[in-house]
């Protein structure tokens, strides 16, 4: 499997929910007004696994474990990490073709999927650095925890490679999260302490949502061809990505007290935000070749 320029590395990720995704540009309003801003002196240190390829940072918890996935070819397959006090732990759901960490909570608990089954499927799994647990929505084919808190609410999508909507689980009991609208898929990607959701949708639109209380809320970057919200931390703080052009380009951005931030690696062709800890560190993936590409990790930025 080869990654084109719009898909990677979060071909990675978005393969991991659909196998095959190819990008739809349609021209949308611009959102609510918002307005945009590039007023974020951000600072970037480059995070590597060892011999890999591809890294990918997907999720940062506030004693800043980082936890994401890496091949040692952009063709895959992928392994998870975990990267504690500037050391690596890497590893494989047991069984697994390809294994994706997406989220790490302040205890410790770490998120993610697995294909399965010479990657016709997908399960979910917990892992505590020891034992793996399966998560599967009874019924689905396809089940993918991205996102987790503190109390151990999951934000994923389940269905069929193919077709997908958001969840939220708490304890055993699954709740479908799915905005307004005709979608081939729905992926919630992160949720915060205070019940917060974040996702992405496919469909009429490709554009973020943010969701909670039984609201949804579109997120949707000015001017953006498609928009993917992916996490979000306590202060309401919302990082993704957004892909813009004509020349098309995908870029990282924040979204603060209603205003749009972008934000890009000094000099990289590609950018893309994922994850954000409760200090306001941000972390994602960025490329200067479209073949190679690395992690990052950023300074704090506030909701102020």
């Amino acid at each position: 499997m080869t990654f084109p320029r719009s898909l990677a590395p979060a071909a990675l990720v978005v393969l991991a929910f659909l196998l095959i995704y190819v990008p739809i540009y349609l021209p949308r309003a611009q959102a609510q007004a918002n307005s945009v801003s590039t007023d974020l002196n951000l600072t970037f240190t480059t995070i590597d696994v060892p011999g890999a390829v591809i890294t990918s940072v997907q999720g940062i918890n506030m004693t800043g474990d980082m936890v994401g996935y890496y091949g040692e070819a952009n063709t895959g397959p992928a392994s998870g990490f975990l990267l504690s006090n500037g050391n690596f732990t890497l590893f494989d759901y047991p069984g697994g073709n390809s294994t994706y960490a997406f989220g790490i909570n302040d205890s410790g608990l770490i998120s993610g999927s697995a294909f399965v089954r010479q990657s016709t499927a997908a399960v979910s799994f917990l892992y505590d650095g020891t034992t793996f647990t399966t998560v599967r929505a009874p019924g689905k084919s396809s089940t993918r925890a991205v996102g987790i808190n503190n109390a151990g609410t999951i934000a994923g999508a389940y269905g069929t490679l193919s077709i997908g909507r958001g969840f939220m689980l708490r304890g055993t009991q699954f709740k479908t999260l799915s905005p307004p609208g005709n979608f081939l898929y729905v992926s919630a990607t992160g949720i915060n302490n205070l019940g917060g959701v974040v996702g992405w949708t496919i469909g009429d639109s490709d554009s973020g949502f943010f969701y909670k209380g039984g609201q949804f809320q579109t997120v949707s970057f000015p001017g953006a061809s498609q928009t993917l919200a992916w996490g979000i931390n306590d202060s309401g703080i919302i990082v993704g990505w957004y892909e813009k052009g004509p020349p098309f380009a995908d870029h990282g951005f924040a979204l603060v007290k209603g205003k749009y931030i972008s934000l890009d690696y000094p000099g990289a062709s590609q950018t893309l935000a994922f994850g954000i800890n409760a200090s306001g560190q941000i972390v994602g993936s960025y490329t200067f070749d479209g073949q190679t590409f690395h992690g990052f990790v950023t300074n704090p930025i506030a909701a102020d």
